[in-house]
């Protein structure tokens, strides 16, 4: 407690006669308390749902946690008078905290409940989402008589399967599988070595004419699933595989042309997918820059920094695959593997057979 003397406004009391305009003062005392206290100091600003008409006043010192009260009056007040004023004060504030108190211990018996239906409202949203019920595989034939690629053996993290949503009553809708996916992407990666092996033949020919070679490919594997330049959402896509007209793998090929190029068309492939894509792949075919090797130091840093990017996974030597945020739902994530090749001819060479 602190005490001072002080000058009074008793201007309009009863018992003080007013003798001139302005305010009248008087003799009186002031009392400082310093109330210390515990807990969170943004609750003193906040009102519970039981309240008085009369609210309680006082100044909060939230660096020190102390709860100051200064009461004055004229020095003709008893000091029974100031004490029953202020555990008047004192009462009221105690009333208000047990108030909030309540409403504190209320809702927090509540909030394991409230967790938990919000938790089943995104189970159920997420079962009206077309293709997260069940998923099957598009029946990609091989013709007889093709050849297998080996593939490239690759450590596979084991991660804890979600528990699978049933598929009563709701329609599945076409996807890739991830065996499937390698299998694209492997014949992807044979076209392209075919490619890099000849680059005086592929060095002349342009975006389209090297997507539709590598669509060729992907044709004689698959019968015909595969189409070139085909609508999609926001525009058109290089290559598509789909299945009763939706689209299940998706691939831009474009020439190298730098970072920048690399990141929006990224952003491109990423417009074109659908909530129902997953699966994708981005083809970078470098003619233009001799050091390649400097080329593709520049995937990483240019994808791994464009809005929506979440991970990179583990992929063969010479490619990348990263996973992305979908852009129409947060909680959708889409797989885009990344290859490079390198077409690119020495000019003193571009001439000369093989």
């Amino acid at each position: 407690m602190d005490k001072e003397e002080a000058q009074i406004d008793v201007t309009g009391r009863f018992d003080y006669v007013q003798a001139h305009s302005g305010p009248t003062m008087a003799k009186g005392f002031r009392f400082t308390f310093f109330y210390p206290y515990s807990g969170d100091a943004n609750l003193w600003k906040l009102r519970p749902n039981t309240w008085t008409s009369v609210l309680p006043s006082a100044e909060v010192d939230a660096r020190r946690s102390l709860l100051i009260l200064r009461m004055e009056n004229t020095s003709s007040t008893s000091p029974e008078q100031l004490k029953q004023s202020l555990e008047s004060q004192i009462s009221s504030i105690r009333g208000y905290i047990g108030w909030q108190a309540q409403m504190v211990s209320t809702f927090n018996e509540q909030l394991p409940r409230q967790v938990r239906e919000s938790v089943e409202h995104r189970r159920k949203d997420l079962e009206k989402l077309d293709g997260f019920a069940a998923v099957f595989d598009i029946p990609l034939v091989k013709k007889p008589g093709m050849p297998d690629f080996k593939p490239i053996e690759m450590a596979k993290k084991v991660s804890r399967p979600l528990p699978r949503v049933p598929a009563t009553g709701v329609k599945p809708e076409p996807a890739i599988n991830a065996e499937a996916y390698e299998e694209i992407l492997r014949i992807i990666r044979h076209a392209g070595a075919s490619f890099e092996g000849t680059p005086q033949t592929y060095a002349a020919i342009g975006e389209e004419g090297l997507r539709d070679n590598m669509l060729s490919h992907i044709n004689v594997i698959f019968e015909g699933k595969a189409t070139g330049e085909t609508f999609r959402k926001y525009g058109k896509t290089d290559i598509r595989i789909e299945e009763d007209s939706r689209s299940a793998f998706v691939a831009e090929c474009k020439l190298w042309g730098g970072q920048k190029l690399l990141g929006e068309t990224l952003d491109q492939l990423l417009d074109y997918l659908t909530w129902r894509d997953c699966k994708a792949a981005l083809v970078m075919f470098n003619k233009s820059v001799a050091g390649f090797a400097g080329t593709q130091e520049q995937v990483r840093p240019a994808l791994t920094t464009r809005p929506g990017f979440l991970r990179e996974l583990s992929a063969p030597a010479g490619e990348w695959r990263f996973v992305f945020q979908s852009k129409e739902d947060p909680s959708r994530e889409i797989t885009v593997h990344v290859f490079m090749f390198n077409l690119y001819v020495a000019p003193d060479r571009a001439g000369k057979k093989r």
